[in-house]
């Protein structure tokens, strides 16, 4: 990779109307040095990049010329980095580790600021949130990248969303003056004010009914409710089985012994949801002693997945009684990794969260995020069920 950090400052300063002794005197070096710099005679001590870089409000990697791909790579990685401890450390660390991870965490939100503010991967870290990130030092500088974010793109939904889920009481109001604005200007929401009024029935069903389906689904999602998970676990699942219950009440579905999950074992538009849900409620009873039901729970969600899974890229599924207009298909994603898939009913734009086989095995193996297996890990029938996704992975329909 050529290295343009000379001629890189020199065009920055002069973007600035900046003199060289105007920027020596900023960076506190002489004039000659700065001359030498962007000759490319010598370079900046590694020290002092940090400071250029914030002199011409610029990220160090923008300054050192790096190439788009590259950075984009580089805050990728940050981010599972970021993902890696918060679904897999911290859970299980003790209060000091947690201290320690913490201020791991906003380390990494601050490279991210720093370097990759500009990069797909620093929006995303507003997707998730949960009571980890308002705390210190971790809010501060999630505020501070939502700032910089926002800065270069002050229509950002993602950030403006997630952000707003944890800044802190006294502040929250200032960020909305700012930031939010008084209607949904949103495709969909315009759309549906047009056919309504209008009077186009054929139109504005399908959205009134995609509208329906992601309400419903961001008020059952883990996120919301993890949330406002206070930790007991009895309360965990009853706030779990309740989430379920509103899908099952949704769709007219009727949970049996065998199958307090899937009803009918039938995938339809709520898999991710029933998975997901499922694989914490089986983890939570096995940890309240209540073997049967957990591996009850975790066999019918099993069998749920390995029917989605099987199911040809296209195969279309059962629509929701309450979302006629949608018409729900499958879709297969290779990436690097593995395989996922999702269903969803393209005319309407509108789909179920992706995931795959290799998902589903790291929840049943991972002994750190997903520790609350441990009480019946031993047990032939959820090593049965482990078998059965792992099979599905070796054979590569994962």
């Amino acid at each position: 990779m050529k290295l343009t950090l000379g001629e890189n400052i020199r065009r920055l300063r002069r973007e600035r109307n900046m003199t060289q002794e105007q920027f020596a005197e900023a960076l506190a070096v002489s004039f000659q040095a700065v001359s030498r710099w962007e000759n490319s005679a010598t370079y900046p001590d590694i020290e002092l990049l940090p400071a250029i870089a914030e002199r011409f409000s610029v990220s160090v990697d923008e300054l050192l010329g790096i190439p788009e791909a590259e950075k984009n790579r580089q805050a990728d990685a940050l981010l599972i980095q970021y993902a890696d401890i918060l679904n897999y450390e911290y859970p299980s660390a003790d209060e000091e580790q947690k201290a320690k991870l913490r201020d791991e965490l906003a380390k990494i939100v601050k490279a991210l600021r720093r370097d990759f503010s500009a990069t797909e991967a620093a929006s995303a870290l507003f997707t998730s949130f949960g009571d980890i990130q308002m705390q210190e030092p971790i809010l501060s500088e999630c505020r501070l990248l939502a700032e910089a974010i926002l800065q270069r793109d002050p229509n950002n939904y993602a950030v403006i969303s997630g952000f707003s889920q944890i800044e802190e009481d006294g502040r929250i109001e200032d960020f909305l003056d700012r930031y939010s604005t008084s209607c949904d200007t949103s495709r969909d929401s315009l759309l549906l004010e047009r056919y309504l009024l209008r009077g186009d029935a054929e139109k504005y069903e399908p959205l009134r009914q995609k509208e329906l389906y992601n309400t419903i689904r961001d008020a059952i999602s883990w996120q919301r409710f993890n949330s406002m998970n206070s930790g007991d676990i009895k309360e965990s699942v009853e706030r779990i089985k309740t989430c379920l219950g509103i899908i099952h009440t949704f769709e007219d579905e009727t949970p049996t012994a065998k199958r307090p999950v899937s009803c009918d074992g039938t995938p339809d538009c709520w898999i991710f949801e029933k998975v997901w849900h499922g694989l914490r409620l089986s983890c939570r009873e096995a940890v309240l002693g209540e073997t049967e039901e957990a591996l009850t729970v975790l066999e019918d969600v099993i069998g749920l997945f390995e029917k989605a899974e099987n199911l040809p890229d296209g195969a279309k599924i059962k629509s929701s009684r309450f979302l006629p207009d949608l018409s729900w298909s499958k879709t297969v994603t290779e990436f690097d990794w593995g395989k996922s898939f999702h269903f969803n009913a393209l005319e309407q734009r509108c789909w179920t969260f992706p995931f795959g086989a290799k998902d589903v095995l790291d929840a049943l193996t991972n002994t750190k995020g997903w520790a609350w297996f441990d009480p019946i890990r031993s047990d032939p029938r959820y090593q049965n069920c482990v078998e059965r996704i792992k099979a599905l992975v070796d054979t590569g329909k994962a």
